[in-house]
Formats: structure tokens, sequence, C-alpha cells
């Protein structure tokens, strides 16, 4: 589940530098509403519930890196 959780975190990391240092990544307690096209959740936010800080991003990052793995990487598309 932590490396999982890592994982989700860090392919959306790109968008800070994208988008502006006010996007940043968030915890909310919401309810399942449909599957996307990736068969991401998509859900209905009930409650916003945290920021998720940037020492939770740099440990993220740490231990994709930790995996060895050329093919993961964040979804920067551009």
């Amino acid at each position: 589940m932590r490396l999982w959780l890592a994982r989700r975190l860090y392919d959306y990391q790109h968008l800070r530098d994208l988008r502006g240092p006010d996007v940043r990544p968030w915890v909310l307690r919401g309810r399942l509403i449909a599957r996307g096209p990736d068969n991401e959740p998509l859900v209905r936010c009930e409650r916003p519930l945290a920021w998720v800080a940037d020492e939770v991003l740099h440990e993220a990052r740490k231990l994709v890196d930790e995996q060895g793995s050329g093919e993961w990487g964040p979804m920067d598309r551009r």
C-alpha cells in the first residue's frame, strides 16, 4: 500500500511545476462515482481533509526511485 500511494503521488509531481506553486496534492473524503479511462477512481468530494506535506512528496519520490525501474516516471505528457 505504501509503494502504491507513493507512485500515485509521484505520477502527478510535475503539476506544480506546470501550473504553479499553489497546486498541491490533498487528501479528501469522498464517494466513488465512476472510473476514468485509465481505471482511475472518479470521486465526489464530500470533505477536504488535509494538504499533503512536501516531506511526504519527497519520501514518495525516494520510494519510487529506490525501485530502480527505468520504466516508471511521472505522467508528464508534455
